[in-house]
């Protein structure tokens, strides 16, 4: 049973990934058919983020209640609905609409997966299971570059998505007649919801945690999931399925190291180190396309981007971290709430992103982007330095 409950919702996440990054690919496609500018369609793709941020404390508050199987299958019922309307689309704003109704329902996804994992897996192997659930789900980020584009230039955007709509129904019926709750009540909240959102949200350690997510993630995400594919076709005069396909090495970067740096982190028993590394790749990555972002050649970048991706799997662990800070009952909560920094993070850069880039979309424009990531980034490092080591806590 343990392999079908990680199966079907590690196939959810999947389509997750493929909305979250997918608009790279279509942006200037869209910007076209709908006549919008780069702040429009910043708003437009960002929309994802912040209902997703804001379902965090709803789906931990579900998780930690009525368990893993009904909050993965009412969020992803939701999602399909936005999905079926951002695909038949007449205006901007009804693609506002089901991209935020999207964003809400993969909101309860990825953090079903990791409060299921942490009830029916070996807690000796936590880590190096996100790990795995991550990558899968990643799998999804790399059908949204190049694949994705094949397949818009085939049947259009629309038919693209309304396809990916019709698929993710299946596997939220799957997720409903297969995944089974668990009866263990040590994995169930008995306490009021406002007394376990206080007890999350006044723990420092917790705190201190949040700032990471909304720097290193928020950025990764404006530029996998928005801004990187303007980015090559603007700089390089790269087409859509080109810069699709330098875009999928971020992905292959953390799915090829999420399993590795899970693995790491269970084997030397620590958390902190995985956090402080992904954060310095990907400081110096941003660093190397503040100098030199206009000047590489096809090699470099897709070093580059590997290497991105190799830096979310390292600090991805931050997820853990906030787990293991709280007990059981509330590790539903404890994981949303972190969560809930990722997606205010990723919907708020890819919105100055935008704006930075609203009226030129030159390489000093870009170049003003990757500054404002690097200064972020070593901003974050300090506070990576002073988080709590929660290994067997």
């Amino acid at each position: 049973m343990v392999k079908i409950i990680f199966a079907s919702i590690a196939s959810l996440y999947f389509f997750a990934l493929v909305h979250r990054v997918g608009i790279a690919v279509i942006a200037l496609d869209m910007m076209k058919e709908f006549s919008m500018g780069a702040e429009l369609i910043g708003i437009m793709s960002s929309m994802y983020f912040f209902p997703y941020a804001a379902s965090q404390i709803p789906v931990g508050i579900m998780l930690d209640r009525i368990g893993v199987r009904k909050t993965a299958v009412i969020l992803s019922s939701i999602a399909c609905l936005g999905g079926l309307i951002f695909s038949i689309a007449t205006s901007p704003s009804l693609l506002i609409i089901g991209r935020a109704l999207i964003g809400f329902g993969m909101g309860g996804i990825y953090v079903s997966g990791i409060k299921a994992i942490s009830i029916w897996f070996n807690p000796n192997r936590i880590a190096t299971l996100v790990g795995l659930l991550t990558s899968f789900g990643n799998l999804g980020a790399i059908f949204a570059s190049y694949p994705l584009a094949l397949i818009t230039l085939q049947i259009g955007w629309r038919g693209a998505f309304l396809l990916i709509t019709i698929i993710m129904i299946l596997f939220t019926l799957i997720t409903w007649f297969e995944v089974k709750e668990v009866v263990d009540r040590k994995f169930y909240s008995e306490r009021s919801i406002i007394y376990d959102i206080r007890r999350i949200f006044l723990c420092k350690h917790f705190l201190n945690l949040a700032i990471i997510p909304f720097f290193s993630y928020g950025l990764v995400l404006s530029f996998q999931g928005l801004w990187g594919g303007p980015f090559l076709m603007d700089v390089y005069n790269m087409d859509k399925t080109m810069a699709g396909m330098l875009l999928l090495f971020i992905a292959i970067g953390f799915i090829l190291l999420g399993p590795i740096s899970g693995s790491i982190s269970d084997k030397i028993k620590r958390r902190k180190p995985n956090l402080i590394v992904g954060i310095l790749i990907s400081t110096i990555f941003w660093l190397i396309m503040y100098l030199f972002g206009n000047s590489l050649n096809i090699y470099s970048l897709v070093i580059l981007f590997f290497s991105l991706g190799a830096s979310y799997s390292f600090f991805n662990i931050y997820m853990i971290i906030s787990k293991e800070l709280f007990d059981s009952s509330i590790s539903g909560m404890a994981i949303a709430s972190l969560n809930l920094f990722n997606f205010i993070g990723a919907g708020f850069f890819q919105y100055v992103m935008g704006l930075m880039l609203e009226n030129s979309r030159d390489f000093q424009a870009y170049q003003s982007t990757f500054l404002m990531a690097f200064i972020c980034m070593l901003f974050t490092l300090i506070f990576a330095t002073r988080v709590k080591e929660t290994y067997k806590c």
